[in-house]
């Protein structure tokens, strides 16, 4: 894909999270709003999968505040989801580390989306040191992942189902891996424990 088409997706994400802004003052527009950001979130999953293709998506680390890295996470989520019970876990997290915020956070607010649509009641964020890798997990209490989602473990975009199309979990792959100190590489894992759990381990 060129730059022209690039350049396309880049305005058309632009102006739906301009529509999804103005929505946000309307009370009666919530789920209108939740539909465009969610669009806008995809043209962005878009945008960075053509950087990635092109050898062109690279990191930049820099020193993050776990605690304040989910909290503004979670206050993001509460407002578009206001029925469901977002808690937070930071008990055994390092109060800073090392990663780049932006991208972490993109593939961070696709688990915790795609969490949100499939919860009952709650959402658990947590960040723990684990092998001296930095752990991040999305928890809900819903069904849990499909099998074939489980098994794929974001390697390649998995077939449509009620979690998505399976390019946010793909990119967060790709982002996790690109994070590297002392050989080791980042990753993410996939399981089922009373809902679906998405972590992502980085170095």
């Amino acid at each position: 894909m060129n730059d022209l088409y690039a350049a396309v997706i880049h305005d058309v994400k632009n102006q739906l999270a301009e529509l999804a802004l103005r929505l946000g003052e309307r009370a009666d527009a919530q789920q209108e709003m939740s539909i465009a950001m969610n669009a806008a979130r995809r043209l962005s999953e878009m945008l960075l999968v053509i950087r990635q293709e092109a050898e062109l998506l690279s990191v930049n680390p820099d020193s993050v505040d776990t605690g304040d890295f989910l909290a503004i996470l979670a206050a993001e989520y509460r407002e578009l989801f206001p029925a469901l019970a977002i808690d937070i876990d930071t008990e055994h997290a390092p109060a800073f580390a090392f990663f780049d915020d932006a991208l972490v956070r993109m593939a961070l607010s696709n688990a915790m989306h795609n969490a949100c649509r499939s919860a009952h009641s709650r959402i658990k964020l947590a960040a723990r040191e684990q092998d001296k890798m930095l752990v991040l997990e999305v928890a809900d209490d819903g069904p849990g992942f499909p099998d074939g989602m489980l098994k794929n473990d974001g390697d390649t975009p998995a077939s449509v189902s009620n979690r998505g199309t399976g390019l946010g979990l793909y990119l967060a792959r790709k982002i996790a891996e690109l994070h590297k100190l002392e050989g080791r590489c980042g990753r993410i894992e996939l399981s089922n424990d009373k809902g679906a759990v998405f972590r992502m381990f980085l170095p």
